[in-house]
């Protein structure tokens, strides 16, 4: 199948999904038939456990607001600063993509949202959560202003589609049910609307097509098991326009079907320092290169899931190992084991080993491994400052040390030798 063809089938997938948040429920109009509001806000939560589309993190939580852009339109956002490792606002044109109006971007992270008066952002100084802020979407945001971003691109006509996304990484009491969603308020000739926040979130997945794809940040031709070489990691020239990228975020990617037998996928790299704690802190940190780091393992199938398998306990494991979970050396090294859950006890048992599952019910797709590095460009080696020309070269070069290097390695050979044997043969 060809590449413009998979990329087909994400984009209907997609399609769908946006039909379906459109949809639950459908836009409601104001008293005044040229304001049109979302019914309630945030309807839309997506998790690995609630709706698993689009490469989510399940350290993360996203809550979504489709709305329909007006002329005149201006939406407030008022909230209060989580207690978590980080959060943001992120505005999404009709083609579910940030982008920049004016020089102003459409992402506003939790860092640079100004407080409002009498009010302390803990991310500016030290402070406890509570502290109050207020962002404006506009279309005539301009570079600065504070805490105005751009509703949509500029030219944008009046009754397309925008999205509005908040998204929360750790809440401190790991419980994202606690986290108060901001208040929104739709404001166009002196009339204003401010939709309640939804009762409730899908349950379940959207219908999804069932075509294979291949990862927007994808590089390289699927791996199998019959391969000799692992998949390297590359920062991708397509990005991941369509999904609903973060824009503080950056990703390299690699590919490849799950090996059979007893071999496995190893990936070792030095890991860079984050934060130790969730609270929010003061950034940037002398003592942080980036704020979060991970390696989610995902399916290269509409609509593009993280791995989640089920346990014999019941427990869901999810397909992603973040800074906080990952296993270092005495030299400040991780070795991710990428295998089945019947290999985990084995791979456990290697010194310094984190294991990362393959998925049990989907044994023979193709996955899609992503190494993402959040808010990262101060920090030299981060992926952030990687050229997206789908070079492994290229990454490693920048990279140096902090560069996921992977190879297919037996069990046998891994246990023996440790990460450096495997990482020699290849």
């Amino acid at each position: 199948m060809s590449r413009s063809r998979l990329r087909r089938g994400w984009s209907l997938s997609l399609m769908a999904i946006t039909a379906t948040v459109l949809a639950m429920p459908a836009l409601a109009s104001a008293a005044t038939p040229t304001l049109t509001t979302p019914a309630c806000a945030w309807r839309l939560e997506t998790t690995p456990s609630t709706t698993n589309v689009a490469f989510p993190d399940s350290d993360a939580t996203y809550w979504t607001t489709p709305f329909t852009v007006q002329d005149g339109l201006q939406v407030t956002v008022s909230g209060t600063y989580a207690d978590a490792r980080y959060t943001s606002l992120t505005v999404y044109d009709s083609n579910r993509s940030p982008f920049m109006t004016a020089g102003v971007s459409s992402g506003l992270p939790d860092y640079l949202t100004a407080p409002d008066a009498g009010s302390i952002n803990p991310w500016q100084q030290t402070a406890g959560p509570g502290g109050h802020f207020t962002v404006t979407l506009s279309q005539n945001a301009a570079t600065g202003e504070t805490n105005t971003v751009p509703l949509a691109p500029a030219g944008t006509p009046s009754g397309r589609t925008g999205y509005l996304i908040y998204r929360v990484y750790l809440p401190a009491d790991a419980n994202p049910s606690s986290i108060a969603l901001p208040t929104l308020t739709f404001a166009q000739d002196g009339t204003s609307v401010t939709p309640p926040v939804c009762a409730s979130t899908p349950s379940s997945d959207p219908p999804t097509a069932t075509a294979t794809a291949t990862a927007a940040t994808a590089t390289a031709t699927a791996t199998s098991a019959a391969d000799s070489a692992a998949p390297q990691f590359a920062r991708g020239s397509s990005g991941t326009g369509g999904l609903f990228p973060n824009p503080d975020n950056a990703y390299l990617s690699a590919e490849l079907t799950p090996p059979t037998g007893t071999t496995v996928l190893v990936i070792r790299g030095k890991a860079p320092r984050t934060p130790q704690s969730n609270d929010p802190m003061p950034w940037p940190s002398a003592t942080s290169d980036i704020r979060y780091w991970s390696v989610c393992d995902n399916l290269a199938v509409p609509p593009l899931p993280v791995v989640v398998n089920t346990l014999p306990d019941g427990s869901l494991d999810y397909g992603c190992r973040a800074d906080y979970q990952t296993r270092l050396d005495s030299t400040g090294y991780y070795t991710f084991v990428v295998g089945t859950e019947a290999q985990r006890s084995a791979i456990e048992t290697i010194p310094g080993a984190t294991f990362v599952p393959f998925s049990d019910a989907d044994p023979t797709a193709q996955h899609i491994l992503l190494f993402r590095n959040l808010l990262g460009g101060g920090f030299d080696e981060s992926v952030q400052n990687v050229p997206s020309d789908a070079r492994p070269a290229s990454a490693a070069a920048v990279m140096k040390d902090y560069y996921p290097r992977s190879a297919l390695c037996s069990l046998t050979v891994l246990s023996a030798g440790g990460p450096q044997a495997c990482l020699r043969s290849s």
